[in-house]
C-alpha cells in the first residue's frame, strides 16, 4: 500500500517542480519588465505595468495549485505513517 502512494507522492512532487519552474520563468519576465523601465530611468509604463500584473496573476494561480499539491503530499504523507 505504501508503495502504491509512494508513486502518487512522487508524481505529486514532480508536478510541483514543473510549477515552480513555471513561476521561475514568470518571475523572470517581471524582472525584465522592471529592469527595462530601470534601465531606461523611467517608471514602468502602463502597458507595461498591465503586463507585469498579468504575470502577477498568474504566479499567483500557480502558486496555489503548488500550495494544494504540497497539502495533498502532506495527507498522503500522514495517511502513510
Amino acid at each position: 500500500m505504501i508503495i502504491k502512494l509512494n508513486k502518487h507522492v512522487e508524481a505529486l512532487e514532480k508536478t510541483q517542480e514543473k510549477i515552480q519552474e513555471k513561476i521561475d520563468a514568470l518571475t523572470e519576465k517581471q524582472s525584465a519588465i522592471e529592469d527595462n523601465a530601470f534601465n531606461h530611468d523611467r517608471d514602468m509604463t502602463d502597458r507595461e505595468q498591465e503586463r507585469y500584473d498579468a504575470i502577477e496573476e498568474k504566479i499567483d494561480a500557480l502558486q496555489d495549485e503548488y500550495d494544494d499539491i504540497q497539502n495533498a503530499i502532506d495527507y498522503l504523507s500522514e495517511y502513510c505513517e
